[in-house]
């Protein structure tokens, strides 16, 4: 995330919130998709990560849908 998206390491923590305190935009979260596709090996569902809150949300859902 720090190197795809250009997040100072600093705010990296698990309760960020992608929108507030990163200032993730829909642009991020097409991108977000893509790393998310290319890394893990799975498109998010549409809409799945507007439903997304925090970095440790983003976590959690990787985990769940990685194969």
């Amino acid at each position: 995330m720090t190197d795809r998206l250009e997040y100072e390491p600093s705010v990296i923590v698990p309760d960020a919130e992608l929108k507030r305190d990163l200032g993730m935009t829909s642009l991020d979260a097409v991108e977000t998709s893509l790393f998310m596709r290319r890394t893990f090996g799975f498109q998010p569902e549409r809409g799945a990560l507007k439903m997304l809150v925090t970095l440790q949300d983003l976590y959690d859902y990787i985990e769940q849908h990685q194969g």
